[in-house]
């Protein structure tokens, strides 16, 4: 559990510069190649559609958004990570407005009932408080609109996680333990291709906690994907051997319930 003082925002400023240069080198792979092109996937026709992106970060996935013909609305915590977005924004221009905001705020920030499409680039775990944050975008949901978020998936982002590998290294078996130890958590970003280390805030929850959290905030789930890279995506980035046997990655499709 993290410490009640480990701000999400100081977290994810102190870390902006690696994260930065961990998507915009390609080495954030899964992004690139499984999870970000199958959450686009999973919103369907954006043509025209007003989209607000919940923890935009530097832009990445607003960007996707834009190109893919939607009028994007990007909100995120970090000021550093914002001000990354707003300079690539203003250097190739996509038309996208960006707003430093906690994404529990929007239901007051923005009209009710004006937005399309609500997503989320595995940015709403992170957040401090989800259940308000998905109301607040249910408030400002259109009511044929959607909201399409995703997350690491429960059943394999777990506190006790290690692939069995054989005499050459080779993965074997994806070792898993703890399901339903969920609640606060700290991520270590810590690995090999990063530009240094640091930590943030996350919470963990089971498939079923999910659910409750989505009723709660009167969604309902419309459509779960679990992308995963294809034999040519494979063959191109052999990394992504692993998520293509097991889901790292959980999409909701949801809409308002009632």
């Amino acid at each position: 559990m993290p410490p009640p003082d480990f701000d999400a925002r100081r977290a994810w400023d102190a870390g902006a510069e690696a994260y930065i240069a961990f998507v915009d080198s390609g080495a954030d792979y899964y992004r690139h190649r499984v999870h970000g092109p199958g959450l686009l996937a999973a919103c369907g026709d954006l043509g025209g559609r007003r989209v607000l992106d919940l923890g935009c970060g530097h832009g990445y996935f607003s960007r996707l958004l834009a190109r893919a013909g939607a009028d994007v609305v990007g909100i995120d915590l970090s000021e550093k990570l914002l001000a990354r977005a707003v300079a690539v924004e203003a250097a190739e221009p996509l038309g996208i407005a960006y707003h430093h905001l906690d994404a529990a705020a929007v239901g007051t920030a923005f009209d009710p009932e004006s937005f399309d499409r609500v997503t989320g680039c595995m940015s709403l775990q992170d957040m401090a408080d989800p259940a308000a944050v998905l109301a607040a975008a249910r408030r400002v949901l259109r009511p044929d609109g959607r909201v399409v978020v995703s997350v690491p998936h429960p059943a394999t982002d777990l506190p006790v996680r290690s692939w069995r590998r054989d005499e050459h290294g080779r993965k074997v078996a994806l070792v898993l333990d703890r399901y339903f130890d969920t609640g606060p958590a700290v991520c270590d970003w810590n690995m090999p291709r990063l530009k240094y280390s640091w930590r943030t805030p996350y919470h963990r929850f089971t498939l079923s906690e999910w659910s409750r959290l989505l009723a709660d905030a009167g969604l309902t789930i419309r459509g779960l994907h679990e992308p995963r890279p294809d034999a040519a995506a494979v063959a191109a980035c052999p990394d992504l051997d692993d998520c293509a046997r097991m889901p790292y990655f959980l999409i909701f499709d949801l809409a308002k319930a009632g």
